[in-house]
C-alpha cells in the first residue's frame, strides 16, 4: 500500500522535472521561501482534495468508491498523456493573459518568473505551486475515495515537487543541452503512470 502511494506521488509530481529543466536552461533559480511555499502549498491542496475524497467515500457503497478512484486516476492519466502529446504542436504566448497570472501559469508553468529576474521568490512560487497542484487536486479525491494512505501522500506529494523541480533544474544546467529529449516526455510518463496504476488497482 505505501509503495502505490509512492509511485501515487511522483506519478502526480514528475511533470515538475521538466519544469525544473527548463528553469535549469534558462539559468532560473527557485528561492528557499519559494521552495517551502511549493512544499506547503502542494500539501495543502492534496490534504483538502484528499477530504473531499474521503466524503465521497463514506457517502457512496465501498465497491463502487473504490472503482471510482481507480477510474478517477485513469481518467486523468489519459488527459494528462493527450495534453502533452499536444504540447508540441502548441505555442505560449507569454504576453497574453486570460485569466490572470495563475492561468498563464497553468498554460506554461515556467513563465512564472513574472518579473524576469531568473528566480522564482515565494510570491512566484505560489502561483507556481497552484499551477503544479492542478493535477494532485483530481488525484487526491480519487486517493481519498480509496483510502490509500491519506496522511502519507499530501506529503509526498510536496516533497516530490521540490525534489523533481530541484533535479530539474541541475539536469537543465548540465547536462540537458547534450540531449535531444522531449519537453513533454515527463508529463506523458506521468499520463502512462496514473492510467497503469488505476488499471493494477481495478485488477487487484
Amino acid at each position: 500500500m505505501l509503495l502505490t502511494t509512492i509511485l501515487l506521488a511522483i506519478s502526480t509530481s514528475i511533470d515538475s522535472l521538466g519544469i525544473g529543466i527548463t528553469y535549469g536552461i534558462k539559468n532560473t533559480l527557485i528561492s528557499f521561501k519559494g521552495k517551502l511555499v511549493i512544499f506547503f502549498v502542494s500539501f495543502l491542496i492534496t490534504l483538502i482534495s484528499l477530504y473531499f475524497g474521503s466524503i465521497i467515500k463514506t457517502i457512496l457503497p465501498w465497491y463502487i468508491s473504490d472503482y471510482l478512484g481507480s477510474f478517477i486516476f485513469i481518467i486523468i492519466g489519459i488527459l494528462i498523456f493527450i495534453g502533452a502529446l499536444k504540447e508540441d504542436k502548441k505555442c505560449v504566448n507569454e504576453n497574453t493573459k486570460i485569466f490572470g497570472i495563475t492561468t498563464k501559469i497553468i498554460k506554461d508553468a515556467t513563465s512564472s518568473d513574472l518579473d524576469n529576474s531568473n528566480k522564482i521568490d515565494s510570491k512566484e512560487a505560489l502561483f507556481l505551486s497552484i499551477a503544479l497542484s492542478i493535477d494532485s487536486i483530481c488525484v487526491g479525491i480519487g486517493t481519498g475515495v480509496i483510502d490509500i494512505n491519506n496522511y502519507v501522500f499530501p506529503i509526498l506529494i510536496g516533497f516530490f515537487q521540490i525534489f523533481f523541480l530541484s533535479i530539474g533544474t541541475f539536469l537543465g544546467k548540465k547536462i540537458y543541452k547534450y540531449l535531444n529529449i522531449p519537453n513533454n516526455i515527463w508529463s506523458i510518463i506521468s499520463g502512462i503512470l496514473l492510467i497503469f496504476l488505476g488499471v493494477l488497482k481495478i485488477l487487484f
